[in-house]
């Protein structure tokens, strides 16, 4: 009967896991255009638009920005348009994963954030979103600013 119980709660906990599989492969499988905020239990997403950045530039930012919001990268396809990373335990979750994807919407190059949290039931309810949206989106503009800034910085001194 213990074995059955304790094999029961590990199925339990193990389901309520946050996962890589849970997001979307590549960005061509995200709606862009959908609701933003809280959007799921333990789900957050975000939209914001890069003008003037390529591809590339907007996937290494990715990559820089997981990092810098604590995240270890996972899994990342510049032809698929994703980076994904994981955080692992919370004080609040088991586990939040997060996807960075990014492709031109309407001309513009445009990035979307999903993140997931463990959907367990904890005493404080889901607090997965510790503005992990946010985080990930200042590591990026950070890495952008100082990156392609530097550069702006040499281009203009070769000019005198």
């Amino acid at each position: 009967m213990n074995k059955l119980l304790l094999v029961s709660l590990a199925t339990l906990l193990a389901s309520g896991c946050a996962s890589v599989s849970m997001l979307p492969q590549e960005a061509a499988a995200v709606d862009f255009t959908a609701p933003e905020g809280k959007t799921g239990w333990s789900k957050y997403e975000h939209v914001e638009r890069f003008v003037g950045y390529k591809p590339a530039q907007l996937y290494e930012a990715a990559k820089v920005g997981l990092g810098s919001a604590g995240f270890s990268l996972r899994k990342a396809d510049i032809t698929k348009g994703i980076v994904v990373g994981e955080h692992g335990m919370t004080a609040h979750d088991w586990n939040v994963i997060a996807g960075v994807y990014f492709k031109e919407v309407d001309g513009t190059p445009t990035v979307k954030i999903i993140v997931e949290g463990s959907k367990d039931i904890g005493f404080s309810g889901d607090v997965t979103s510790d503005g992990w949206t946010g985080k990930i989106l200042k590591g990026m503009r950070e890495h952008l600013n100082a990156t392609y800034q530097a550069v702006l910085k040499v281009d203009k001194a070769d000019l005198k």
